[in-house]
């Protein structure tokens, strides 16, 4: 089976994706229809805010993406969210397992029907073509792609869903 291509994809009702990069402090995102990227923004949360201060970021994603449900008259096809960062700092990795935990919750129930993949950065890169290490190059190939892009966690998301066709096959 060959891979499907990057960018934009075949004609028909268009496939929308989502891609996250949840951390503690930040939530980055990414919405494609059919390979394009529509909206890409990165949520900033307070370190002394409870986890449930996520939930508005969470909800105005998920308007979104019934948005764009609604208009093109197609469901999400696959949400990605970055695998937890796991670390030396015991706490730190708790905190950042809970966040993902949160997402699929999210995930789970706003979007039953939609598959829901763990994705490390490794493959996220790989099926990209970047090396495997580095922030410059997922910032580079984000900003070739959506040219609104600041942040670190919008490019992770950005380059999430761009794997997202790729991941779906593994």
């Amino acid at each position: 089976m060959s891979d499907p291509p990057l960018g934009p994809e075949a004609s028909g009702p268009p496939i929308i994706r989502v891609g996250l990069d949840a951390s503690p402090l930040r939530i980055g995102y990414a919405i494609s229809a059919s390979g394009t990227i529509v909206q890409a923004s990165t949520f900033h949360v307070s370190r002394d805010a409870p986890l449930d201060a996520r939930r508005g970021f969470y909800r105005m994603i998920r308007d979104e993406v019934r948005q764009l449900e609604e208009q093109h008259a197609s469901d999400l096809r696959t949400i990605g969210i970055e695998a937890p960062y796991v670390g030396p700092n015991r706490q730190g990795s708790l905190n950042h397992a809970r966040n993902i935990g949160q997402a699929e919750a999210w995930m789970f129930s706003s979007f039953p029907y939609a598959e829901q993949l763990i994705v490390q950065p490794a493959s996220w890169r790989r099926a990209l073509g970047l090396p495997a290490r580095g922030k410059d190059a997922p910032l580079v190939y984000a900003r070739r792609t959506y040219s609104d892009v600041a942040e670190q966690d919008t490019a992770d998301a950005i380059c999430i869903v761009d794997a997202l066709p790729h991941l779906e096959q593994e």
